[in-house]
């Protein structure tokens, strides 16, 4: 793999657009404020494929050529983002470009997370050596986007499970995070209320409503960790309308209040509430959007 140039960054007053552009190379691009909604459409095995993200700091795309996009920047503020072009050389072991995901969740994968950020100081130095490690970088960081950090399977969740977490997986891409109420999830999957619960309690020790919420703050912790986002921002963007809600729900699974959080030299692991349910095999899935 021989990447084109180092990471750079990018500037959008509110409400700007970027595109409609078909890109001729390969482009990481990851959030560093703000927000965006990335508009797309790919080849597919002969059909085009097409969809739109809702995206925030925490996320990474990954765009391949051919794709067709554009980027309507968050409408209340402004946005930074960080970038990448590159080519690949010796594709041999990835599976073909049409089956790799177009965003990966940094909070399941912290690792790609660690080398985004050491990229981001390598553009920095401008010098010939770190240009040769940003290169070896991107190449690990394509591997490990594609197959996954430890090339492992999908979990395989429980029949139930797996339903109702594709369902919110779809519901979250097309809308952003937002509670998905257990009668409408229900509804989806065709199983009853009753039925989900004792599946999801069975497994996990609660039910459904709140694994999804602890998923919710745990990328609302990221978003804190991470982001200069108000409060009330973080608080929308994992589905909470009350910025108070959010607190108090937050203060409950991390033993403080978002702000103290925020400000915390060593806060506590975002994921360790997830951990800790055994909700990591379920994050991963539903977060690797």
């Amino acid at each position: 793999m021989q990447t084109a140039g180092t990471v750079l960054f990018a500037d959008y007053p509110p409400g700007d657009v970027y595109g409609p552009r078909t890109l001729s190379s390969f482009e990481l691009v990851w959030l560093l404020t703000g927000s965006a909604r990335h508009i797309w459409s790919r080849p597919r095995a002969g059909e085009l494929e097409a969809g739109t993200t809702p995206l925030r700091p925490g996320q990474l795309v990954l765009a391949t050529p051919g794709t067709r996009d554009t980027f309507q920047w968050d409408p209340r503020r402004a946005t930074r983002h960080a970038f990448i072009h590159f080519m690949i050389t010796d594709p041999a072991g990835l599976p073909p470009t049409w089956r790799w995901p177009m965003v990966r969740d940094l909070v399941t994968a912290p690792i790609l997370s660690g080398i985004c950020d050491y990229l981001l100081e390598l553009a920095g130095l401008g010098t010939d050596a770190a240009r040769r490690r940003s290169d070896e970088l991107v190449t690990l960081l394509v591997d490990l986007y594609v197959t996954g950090p430890l090339a492992a399977a999908e979990p395989d969740l429980p029949t139930q499970v797996a339903a109702a977490v594709d369902r919110v997986r779809s519901l979250w891409a097309a809308d952003g995070m937002r509670i998905v109420p257990v009668e409408e999830l229900c509804g989806a999957i065709g199983v009853s209320s009753g039925h989900l619960h004792r599946v999801f309690r069975d497994h996990y020790g609660t039910g459904p409503a709140r694994c999804f919420e602890l998923i919710r703050l745990a990328r609302g912790a990221v978003s804190l960790q991470r982001s200069n986002a108000g409060l009330a921002e973080v608080a929308r963007q994992v589905g909470y309308t009350n910025p108070y809600h959010f607190s108090r729900r937050f203060r409950q699974a991390y033993g403080c209040p978002p702000g103290r959080y925020r400000g915390t030299a060593d806060p506590v692991d975002p994921l360790e509430p997830l951990r800790l349910g055994g909700l990591l095999p379920l994050a991963g899935r539903l977060l690797s959007l």
